[in-house]
This record gives structure tokens, C-alpha cells and sequence, in this order.
């Protein structure tokens, strides 16, 4: 309504204007006036050229976040529009089970560690006794084989003991045999000496020497007989010491194998000792209470749902206090910092465009001319429409937004650049050219050089500023420096 006055009151002082033409003081009334006027802003770019495509805006990137667990939202710091970076917390979720979880898996982790280091420790302790077994069995071996040659010289010992003393009771027989012939012999000299004597044929010291002779022999017969006795008695002793040699020898023999299967057992053992087994298993069992502690804690982490992307919530589905599962998402985030824009050149037209070309973007809902770049070409028709060529356009303003049309036309390689403004907006006067720029609540005229213009657009090389204000409407209606309001 207030444009709707200000157009009125327009009317009327023109009106009035050139009723009182020619009179200075209504000319300066003229330029008193505030003129409304409609502005577009001056934008650093190309000029397109040939045909213009028609594509809708869409995000660079769109990620539903779906958390991992489900559960009850406690925590949820961003809402819809709200800026995110990549790694910011988007919302929690309730994690007592969770630290729990996280809790009884170290616990469980902590008694693994404490089984492998008694594992380590029995392993160490068997080895040490197996060692001891081996050897102490050794040495049981060594003396055993040790008890055997002593056994052995003692059979050779006491076999020459026997040896010699058979030879002694044989050589203390004939002794007896000897001196009992030589008793026999001098009882008979005896007798025929007493009958020479009585018969006055012999001396009394013939028959003293011959009596004499006899107790001579019967000594000597009583001592072979006891020479003999002993001789039968270091037999006897003899053959005694060799059959205990020989039980030595037969205990020796017995030792020295109970010692080699002991001796066996005790290198068994060690081997035994040796396996790792144990050891491994629980070392093993260990591993996996540590990757359920990684389990437990991953999911103690995935009750933080954080960004993973640059973006801007732009779907909402939960609040705090609300249950989330991991099949429905509850946030949208979408990167619009740059955007893309799909179009479909005809077949004609298709193997001119190649990634990397350039484009110039139109978005007249946020009156906006820019610069995009191809990003693929598709060599599928899509169903008759043409050949999907995707733009991305850089959005660093966020002035972009999903779902506006974008007009898209590619521009020559050696294609300059400028500030591209309307067409509308360019005055000429005297060879000269010319536009009104907003300053504050006033117009300001400025010289400019243009390059190039085609149809609605015109690129400028001096002059003009990138985001500069340019009038693009009541032209003749202004002066340098004449008041203005803005209308939409």
C-alpha cells in the first residue's frame, strides 16, 4: 500500500511536472522527489550463450542420520536450520545400559589378563619343575650306571675270591691226603721200630726218633685238616660275596632302568611343560573380552550421533525425550555450500559438453547470476528426455536453496569475465554509458563499460562493483543523487 501512494504521488508531480515545464522551481521540486525503483544486484560472472536449460537445485550432499541403537533422545542442541560441521554433536541418546555394558566387559577383560598371567605363571613354575625332574632323573642315571660297574667289579672280585678259594680246599685235601698218608707211614714205622725193639733189634732212640716222628705227622695232619676247614670256609664266604654281588648287580641293573624310564618321564614332562597351549587359549580368551570391551565401548559411542558432513538440518523427526530406532532417519543433514543442478541436453547438442565446461546459473527467485562447472555427463538418454548433465555451483552465501529453478547456459571457452548485470539497468547518453547504483536512500549515477549484451543480460569490465545494487527500473525519473525507496 505504501508503494501504491508513493506511485500516486509519482503520478501526480509528473503530471504537475509537465504542466509547469519550463520553471526552475518546479524542476528542483522534480528532483526532490523520492522515486520508487527495483534493484538487482551486480554479480561477478559470464554471459551465457545459445540455449537455456532448465534444471531444479538439489545439495551437494544429503545424509539421513540414522543412529546406529535405538533409544530414548536426552540430548538434541540443533533444530531445523541450524549450521553443523562436520564431527558436531547432533544429538545423545540415554546410555546406561550401555556403561554398564562397557563396565562388565573390562571386568571380564581384566579377568582374562589375570588368567593369561596365571597361565604364564604355572607355564614357568612347570618348566622349572620339569627341568629339576630332568635333572635329577639324569643324575640317577649316571649313579645307577655308576652302581652297575661297581656291581660288576664286585662279581669279578668275588668270582677270583672263589676261584681261589676252590683252589685252596683243593690244594688243602691233598695236604690232608699227604700228611694223613705220612701219619699212616710213621704209625706203621712206629710199630716195626717197637718190634725191633723188643726184639733188641733197635735203639731206644731209633723208636724215640720214630714216636717222635708220629706226633710230628699227626700234627701236620691235624693242621691240614684245619687248613683245610678254613679253605671250606672262605668258600663258602667266597661264594657267599659273589651271589650278594650278583643281587647287587641285578639291583643295579634294575635302578639304572627305573632310572632311564624315570629319565624319559622327566624329558616327557618338560615337553609337556613346554607347550604353550594353555598359555595361548587364554591369551586368546583375553583378545576376545578386549573386543567385546571395543564392542561394548563402540556402542557406548554411537549414543552420540554426531555430523558427518558440513550441512544444514533441514528434516526433524525426534525430540528430546522421544524413542529413535536404527530404521527410520532422525535428521536430515544437507550440504549446501555447494549445490548441484541436474539438466538434460538433447542428442544434438550432447558431445559439445564435457566436464569442466563452464555455465552460467540463473536462480531468479533469489536473483541471483553465477558461475557453475559440469560435473558429469551421463551417456544414458534418461527414458526420451535427454542426456543427465549435472552443474555444480558454489554456494558459499547459502542464497541457493533445494528446490529452486536454476537456468543453465553454456558459455564459450574464451568466454570473458565481468560483473553481469540486466540489461534493463544500462543507460546511454552522449556515447556514454551509464547505470544507478543504491547509496543509502539515494541514487548514485555511475560510468560504466560494457563488453557484451545479450538479450536480458549485459557484462561490464569497469564501473561496477561484485554485489553492488543496480536500479533496473523509473530510470528517466532519476537524477545523480535523487532520493529513492526501494519496492520489491
Amino acid at each position: 500500500m505504501k508503494i501504491l501512494r508513493v506511485e500516486s504521488t509519482l503520478a501526480a508531480l509528473v503530471l504537475g511536472g509537465a504542466v509547469l515545464a519550463g520553471c526552475s522551481s518546479n524542476s528542483g521540486a522534480a528532483q526532490d522527489m523520492v522515486v520508487p525503483v527495483k534493484i538487482s544486484q551486480a554479480q561477478q560472472g559470464i554471459i551465457g550463450q545459445g540455449n537455456i536449460y532448465t534444471g531444479t537445485v538439489t545439495p551437494s550432499e544429503t545424509v539421513n542420520i540414522v543412529p546406529k541403537v535405538g533409544g530414548k533422545v536426552v540430548e538434541l542442541p540443533v533444530d531445523i536450520g541450524s549450521e553443523v560441521k562436520k564431527g558436531q554433536v547432533l544429538f545423545k541418546l540415554d546410555d546406561k545400559d550401555m556403561r554398564n555394558n562397557v563396565a562388565k566387559a573390562r571386568a571380564a577383560a581384566a579377568a582374562a589378563a589375570a588368567g593369561v598371567s596365571s597361565a604364564q605363571a604355572s607355564h614357568e613354575s612347570s618348566l622349572v619343575q620339569a627341568n629339576s625332574g630332568v635333572v635329577q632323573s639324569k643324575s640317577g642315571v649316571i649313579q645307577s650306571q655308576s652302581a652297575i660297574n661297581q656291581a660288576q667289579g664286585a662279581i669279578n672280585q668275588a668270582t677270583t675270591a672263589v676261584e681261589q678259594a676252590t683252589h685252596g680246599v683243593s690244594s688243602a685235601a691233598n695236604t690232608v691226603k699227604q700228611t694223613g698218608q705220612a701219619l699212616a707211614d710213621a704209625q706203621k714205622n712206629v710199630t716195626r721200630t717197637q718190634s725191633l725193639f723188643d726184639a733188641g733189634a733197635s735203639t731206644q732212640s731209633q723208636l724215640e726218633q720214630a714216636k717222635t716222628a708220629v706226633v710230628n705227622a699227626e700234627a701236620a695232619y691235624k693242621n691240614a685238616q684245619n687248613a683245610q676247614a678254613n679253605a671250606q670256609d672262605q668258600l663258602v664266604a667266597a661264594q657267599k660275596a659273589l651271589t650278594t654281588a650278583r643281587n647287587s648287580y641285578d639291583t643295579a641293573k634294575n635302578s639304572y632302568s627305573n632310572a632311564n624310564s624315570g629319565y624319559s618321564n622327566a624329558q616327557n614332562q618338560l615337553k609337556v611343560s613346554q607347550n604353550t597351549a594353555v598359555i595361548e587359549s587364554s591369551e586368546q580368551s583375553l583378545k576376545q573380552a578386549q573386543l567385546n570391551v571395543n564392542i561394548a565401548q563402540d556402542a557406548l559411542n554411537d549414543t552420540v550421533i554426531t555430523s558427518p558432513i558440513n550441512g544444514i538440518v533441514g528434516t526433524k523427526n525426534a525430540e528430546v525425550g522421544e524413542m529413535v530406532s536404527a530404521q527410520a532417519p532422525a535428521l536430515v543433514i544437507a550440504n549446501l555450500s555447494t549445490v548441484n543442478t541436474l539438466i538434460y541436453v538433447p542428442a544434438e547438442q550432447i558431445n559439445n559438453v564435457k566436464v569442466g565446461d563452464k555455465v552460467q546459473v540463473r536462480v531468479a527467485a533469489s536473483n541471483i547470476v553465477t558461475t557453475g562447472t559440469v560435473k558429469n555427463v551421463s551417456p544414458l538418454d534418461a527414458s526420451g528426455k535427454g542426456y543427465p548433465v549435472k552443474i555444480s555451483v558454489a554456494n558459499p552465501d547459502m542464497k541457493l536453496k533445494s528446490g529452486m529453478l536454476a537456468d543453465i547456459s553454456f558459455v564459450a571457452a574464451n568466454a570473458q569475465e565481468g560483473i553481469v548485470i540486466p540489461t534493463a539497468a544500462v543507460q546511454k547518453d552522449q556515447g556514454k554509458e551509464y547505470v544507478y547504483v543504491v547509496n543509502g536512500d539515494h541514487a548514485k549515477r555511475k560510468e560504466v563499460k560494457t563488453v557484451q549484451t545479450t538479450g536480458s543480460q549485459t557484462l561490464i569490465t569497469s564501473g561496477l562493483s561484485n554485489d553492488e545494487n543496480v536500479i533496473v527500473n523509473n530510470l528517466a525519473l532519476l537524477s545523480d543523487n535523487s532520493p529513492i525507496t526501494i519496492s520489491q
